[in-house]
């Protein structure tokens, strides 16, 4: 991971993703890039009051945020300042850089949801040309990345998300509970479920990364995986969107939108526009 992203709007879920973001920028000696966007929206900021403009402000406290955390990372640590729609400016940013991964904070605490970080989360999931990280703000806890569960199931795009899972797995030296779930009744969609996972076990083998095997049959995949996930401590959870098509845009699939909106664990997403 040479290039990381991380949006910022100053909120208390945005910082606590900054702090994650930095973790992984120190062990994976990547670069990290903070973008903060006038989104043109009249709201009160919870950035200091003063006679200064917004974007002024905004400059200033990016500039604290930086010094703050560069001194702990080998990589570059820099920020960029844009105007527009929150998630088409920090793709295109992402483009730009060819980030390799963003991070970004979705829900947590009283008042969160009103800036725009959290309004923004899905949209920028699903625009973004790299994976990305959504961490939601519950508490604090000491970062720690031991254990990352990653489902299977019968799709075609479900082994796309190895190659970045793997790379997670590798820089700290964490063990992939490869989770197969099988949800269908047909026999020939178990069978593909069925091959998807040992594929991905062989793939992990392949790596020298540690496995485990879990198998559930359950009618809802969600509820599942999060269980599962919080049952073992897990410390980040590998998805793949599940992009479906509307008749405006691509959104993202009803299970991924609610994993990444419930999950008190950090959430990888990847979907098949990713290269891995």
């Amino acid at each position: 991971m040479n290039n990381i992203i991380v949006p910022i709007d100053f909120s208390t879920g945005a910082l606590y993703a900054l702090k994650y973001a930095v973790r992984i920028a120190a062990k994976a000696k990547s670069n990290l890039t903070l973008v903060w966007v006038d989104n043109q929206i009249n709201q009160l900021s919870i950035l200091s009051s003063s006679d200064t403009s917004l974007r002024e402000d905004a400059n200033s406290k990016m500039i604290e945020l930086v010094e703050k955390y560069q001194k702990g990372l080998a990589g570059k640590m820099d920020y960029k300042l844009r105007k527009g729609k929150v998630y088409t400016e920090v793709s295109n940013l992402a483009k730009q850089k060819e980030a390799d991964l963003i991070v970004a904070g979705t829900y947590g605490g009283s008042g969160f949801e009103k800036f725009w970080i959290g309004s923004n989360a899905y949209r920028i999931v699903t625009h973004a040309p790299c994976p990305v990280i959504t961490v939601r703000f519950v508490s604090p806890v000491r970062f720690s990345l031991k254990k990352i569960v990653m489902p299977i199931d019968n799709s075609p795009a479900t082994l796309q998300k190895l190659g970045i899972t793997v790379e997670f797995a590798q820089t700290f030296q964490a063990e992939v509970h490869v989770l197969s779930l099988l949800t269908e009744k047909l026999r020939t969609l178990r069978m593909r479920t069925e091959a998807n996972t040992r594929e991905a076990l062989k793939y992990l083998e392949k790596y020298n990364v540690k496995s485990e095997l879990a198998v559930f049959e359950t009618e809802n995949i969600t509820s599942t995986l999060l269980d599962y996930a919080i049952n073992i401590k897990a410390n980040m959870i590998s998805i793949m969107t599940e992009q479906e098509l509307s008749e405006s845009r691509t959104l993202l699939g009803p299970n991924a939108r609610i994993i990444i909106k419930e999950s008190p664990i950090p959430v990888l997403c990847s979907h098949s526009q990713n290269r891995i």
